[in-house]
């Protein structure tokens, strides 16, 4: 019998959590880094991260031929968000990775 199963995930408050990376990625802080000496084929990086708290849920829904389940499951991670930046430059986001 073939089934088909689908995840979601809803977070509980999306809108707080773009507000802190958009507020990571646009930081106009210079710590000076455009000054380091590197080798001429390389390039001076600024990297800016945050760690941020995400609560959401899991939602799990199994169909076969005559039966349908769902299960909900709440979840607590931890992400850590990277943004970089290259000289005179803005902050781009990188990379976000879970650390659960």
């Amino acid at each position: 019998m073939k089934k088909l199963m689908s995840v979601t995930a809803n977070l509980y408050d999306p809108s707080l959590l773009k507000n802190l990376v958009e507020k990571l990625a646009t930081q106009h802080i210079d710590m000076g880094y455009h000054k380091a000496i590197v080798p001429q084929q390389c390039k001076a990086i600024e990297t800016s991260s945050t760690q941020a708290y995400v609560m959401g849920t899991f939602d799990l829904s199994i169909k076969g031929i005559h039966t349908e389940e769902q299960l909900s499951v709440p979840f607590t991670s931890c992400f850590l968000f990277t943004c970089t930046k290259e000289k005179y430059g803005l902050f781009n986001l990188e990379w976000g990775s879970s650390l659960s």
